[in-house]
C-alpha cells in the first residue's frame, strides 16, 4: 500500500515521526492523549511552527515507541499521553491510530524505538 500524504502548516513545534491532530485554526499540532478524534496522521519530518510539513494520512510510515510493544500481542496503538506524539499499545476507550507492522527484525519495541505503522485514522477500542 502506498502513503497518501498532505502537506498541512504546523500550530507548533513537531518533532519527526509525531503523530499530529488538527486544531482549530485547520493547523496540526502533536497529539497529546489516545482519545484524541483528530489525529490525522504522521510527521515525517521536524517542523517549526509557521512551517509547512508533510503528514502521512493514510499507509506506512515510521513512528517512535513510547514504551514497550509487542506485535503478537497487541499491535493496535494509540498517542501516549503527553506531548510526545510517540505512539503506545491501546486500551478500553482509547482510539487505535495505526497499527504496528513487524517483520523478522522487529517484532518488539522500546521507548524510543523507531517502528514501522500503518497509518489508518481514529478507530474507537471498545471494552
Amino acid at each position: 500500500m502506498n502513503q497518501v500524504v498532505q502537506s498541512f502548516v504546523a500550530g507548533g513545534a513537531i518533532t519527526e515521526f509525531a503523530l499530529v491532530s488538527l486544531d482549530a485554526a485547520g493547523k496540526v499540532q502533536i497529539t497529546t492523549v489516545g482519545t484524541d478524534k483528530a489525529c490525522v496522521g504522521i510527521a515525517q519530518r521536524a517542523a517549526s511552527a509557521g512551517e509547512t510539513v508533510d503528514v502521512v494520512i493514510s499507509g506506512l510510515s515510521r513512528a517512535i515507541a513510547g514504551g514497550a510493544i509487542t506485535a503478537a500481542t497487541e499491535p493496535r496503538l494509540k498517542s501516549v499521553t503527553g506531548a510526545t506524539g510517540k505512539v503506545e499499545v491501546v486500551a478500553s476507550g482509547d482510539f487505535a491510530v495505526c497499527r504496528m507492522i513487524p517483520n523478522i527484525n522487529q517484532f518488539t519495541a522500546a521507548d524510543g524505538d523507531q517502528i514501522l505503522v500503518m497509518f489508518v485514522g481514529p478507530t474507537i477500542v471498545e471494552a
